[in-house]
């Protein structure tokens, strides 16, 4: 898988739906899309401390995720 296929995977993986909250008497719809791409850029994160053999690849997937 390339790259930019795994980055949009990754935050696919981090969506949730949409959530109302309320906030002054008036709902408001949280952006999860934000949310998945800083979800799975912390995953990315991880897997680069942890010492991956394939770092190069997973420094790609978080460039791509960035730019979603």
């Amino acid at each position: 898988m390339i790259p930019k296929e795994k980055a949009i995977e990754l935050v696919d993986r981090f969506k949730i739906g949409d959530v109302v909250v309320e906030k002054g008497g008036a709902n408001q719809i949280v952006n999860i899309n934000a949310y998945a791409k800083l979800f799975a850029l912390r995953a990315v994160d991880e897997i680069l401390t942890i010492g991956c053999i394939e770092v190069p690849y997973w420094q790609e997937v978080k460039k791509e995720i960035e730019l979603l």
